[in-house]
């Protein structure tokens, strides 16, 4: 059968009348359309064949027959096929809409690539979270393991194989006594930083039976600073103290510790924190503590916090004893000359003199090395003394042959001493202030220029304190520091000091630490 003729439709709408339909925004603005004219378009559309399997799938798609969705697709060999596409005006939703294209069509398909989500993570959600740790304290409870006071509380060894001097049994009397005669409670207190934890570490290792080492029971990291390691600080129980390296509660802990005339007395030491945030730690601990030991820094001196301190044990009535700790930075890292450093702790001495005096209206008695209540350390190198623990140990090995005189201090004659004219007492009153030894006739004077100048150098003498105890520490330290093995060792057995191989081949620091605990003894 012939196909029928299509021919298209022309409309006869003239311009002007296209633009009385629409308004200047292009919306329709004419009359409604009627329904019925879709269908008589259809039907003068003209009609299909009669026989439609006339009509092959080529004819349709060729004359824009069939469905509105079919298109020409092409192969992967070059041909063509009819395939479906979405139509025009079919709804996309937003998810589904492709603006840029896949990693796959701009890389390649052998190309791994990975697709980052959006963050979604709260504002309070840190990006890295902590370690949560659920030990807050390193200390054990030894109630849960043994009975208090029992048989079993006598130790025969700590957790590092070191040995107690006395027995748990034996400080458990001194305490439980009814009498405060053979006890005592201390609260150490100071500037943040001066070194406080560490000095109990170090009255710790007095209780211990010394090491065949000679590091002590800490070993040789007890002679580095607290950020690199150093030192056990046994007083800081609680992790978050271990990781700051700061104190942040006082702790007390009871050690058997003796006077220099060898009485023991059960010493509770409470480590108060140093930080002024946490001085209500302090101000707990001054109101139940016998007595106050303040510690400062010999280079930074009263700070912010010592004055705080000073006023809360003047307001309590408290005895006060003076430690100035980290001397050695005055050797090591200012570097005075021995004068230098004399008069560096004198001024030291006579500003917190200067400041207890005014906030007590001289009330308080003067704190001076010659009376017992200054002290001397550096907790770091292992050492802490008195003018009278320092003279106890300098009698042993001088001997003053001389008739029993009087001097500008006094008399000579105090029998019982370790030396054959002076007592220890007797001698640390003229190692501190204007005391210089006359070399001709060994006697003590309050002038250099009473004194007969020294038949070797030709100079006037210095003063004791300078003398018997600044310039041998000066010898000691450039010994550890700059000399060879065998120099230090030779130095140091003269005076009776015998280090082992292990201290002679250690960096300065631990051998400095071993010598002068050596050297002062525990």
């Amino acid at each position: 059968k012939p196909r029928p003729q299509r021919f298209p439709r022309i409309s006869t709408t003239t311009m002007a009348d296209d633009q009385e339909l629409y308004d200047e925004f292009g919306n329709y603005i004419g009359p409604d359309l009627d329904s019925s004219s879709d269908d008589d378009s259809s039907e003068e559309g003209g009609g299909a064949p009669d026989d439609a399997s006339d009509v092959s799938e080529d004819d349709v798609s060729r004359d824009g027959g069939g469905r509105a969705d079919d298109q020409l697709v092409l192969r992967e060999d070059g041909g063509e096929d009819l395939g479906t596409a979405p139509g025009v005006s079919a709804i996309v939703l937003h998810e589904d809409k492709v603006h840029y294209p896949s990693a796959e069509e701009v890389y390649g398909d052998g190309v791994r690539t990975a697709v980052l989500d959006e963050d979604a993570m709260e504002l309070e959600d840190p990006i890295v979270a902590p370690v949560k740790k659920m030990t807050f304290s390193l200390m054990r409870d030894e109630n849960e393991e043994r009975e208090a006071y029992g048989a079993d509380m006598i130790r025969t060894g700590g957790k590092n194989g070191e040995e107690d001097l006395v027995s748990d049994r034996y400080l458990a009397s001194l305490v439980a006594n009814e009498t405060t005669r053979t006890r005592r409670c201390l609260a150490l207190v100071g500037h943040l930083h001066t070194g406080k934890t560490s000095l109990v570490d170090l009255f710790i290792e007095q209780t211990k039976v010394p090491s065949s080492k000679g590091f002590g029971i800490h070993g040789p990291r007890a002679a580095l600073e607290s950020h690199r390691g150093g030192g056990p600080r046994t007083t800081d129980t609680l992790q978050s103290e271990q990781d700051r390296q700061l104190s942040i509660k006082s702790t007390p802990i009871t050690l058997c510790l003796p006077d220099t005339r060898g009485k023991t007395f059960a010493l509770t030491m409470i480590d108060c924190p140093g930080h002024a945030n946490f001085h209500d730690e302090s101000v707990a601990s001054l109101r139940v503590a016998d007595g106050a030991v303040l510690v400062v820094d010999a280079i930074e001196g009263i700070m912010l916090h010592t004055e705080m301190l000073l006023r809360q044990i003047i307001s309590e009535g408290l005895p006060l004893v003076l430690v100035i700790n980290k001397v050695d930075r005055l050797v090591l890292e200012l570097k005075l000359p021995p004068d230098d450093m004399y008069h560096k702790l004198r001024h030291l001495i006579d500003s917190v003199n200067a400041f207890v005096s005014h906030q007590s209206n001289g009330r308080y008695p003067q704190l001076s090395p010659d009376r017992g209540n200054v002290i001397f350390a550096s907790s770091m190198h292992g050492y802490a003394f008195s003018l009278e623990s320092f003279a106890t140990q300098y009698l042993d090995q001088l001997d003053f042959d001389v008739e029993e005189k009087e001097d500008a201090f006094g008399s000579f004659k105090n029998h019982g001493g370790l030396g054959r004219n002076l007592t220890p007492e007797a001698f640390a009153k003229r190692l501190w202030g204007n005391a210089y030894l006359d070399p001709k006739s060994q006697t003590f004077q309050r002038r250099a220029g009473d004194c007969a100048p020294d038949p070797v150098t030709g100079s006037s003498p210095k003063r004791t304190f300078i003398q018997f105890i600044l310039e041998p520490m000066y010898k000691m330290y450039s010994l550890c520091v700059g000399e060879s093995e065998k120099d230090v060792e030779k130095a140091f057995r003269s005076l009776g000091v015998l280090l082992g191989k292990e201290q002679l081949r250690a960096s300065a620091r631990p051998l400095m630490r071993g010598a002068f605990r050596k050297v002062f003894g525990p």
